[in-house]
């Protein structure tokens, strides 16, 4: 499934209340500006970005959030209702995409949707697009 360029976020939201989950791990996070609209949308944010200087950002905002970067999430298995992953594969040589994936899926409750921007040599027809993938079931 594609979201569009325009403002994928309320389309994952939108997608996220449908199939009532309520909550998101948010890969990357910065300061937490995604993560404060999924919280003002009733969707429960859990953050992890590898600079501390971003989570002390995203925790003053009231955020839920931790250093942590893929490929080594420090979550059991299957405990996110769906992943907000955006950022996870940019600047990240096509060589690693598959773990980093693969990581999301792991952390990800089975059949959970994974929101990624896919970059361009994934989709060199398209060029890079936001995509929603799932976890294995």
């Amino acid at each position: 499934m594609a979201l569009s360029q325009e403002d994928p976020l309320t389309e994952f939201v939108a997608l996220l209340k449908a199939e009532g989950r309520r909550g998101v791990l948010g890969l990357d996070c910065g300061q937490g500006t995604d993560g404060l609209r999924f919280v003002q949308s009733g969707i429960h944010f859990t953050g992890v970005d590898p600079s501390e200087e971003n989570i002390h950002a995203a925790r003053a905002r009231g955020l839920e959030a931790s250093v942590a970067a893929a490929p080594a999430l420090p979550f059991a298995d299957s405990v996110f209702p769906s992943v907000w992953a955006v950022d996870a594969l940019a600047g990240l040589p096509p060589e690693d995409w598959d773990g980093v994936v693969q990581e999301l899926g792991r952390v990800a409750a089975p059949g959970a949707p994974i929101a990624v921007v896919l970059p361009e040599a994934r989709q060199p027809e398209q060029g890079a697009g936001f995509t929603v993938l799932r976890s294995p079931a």
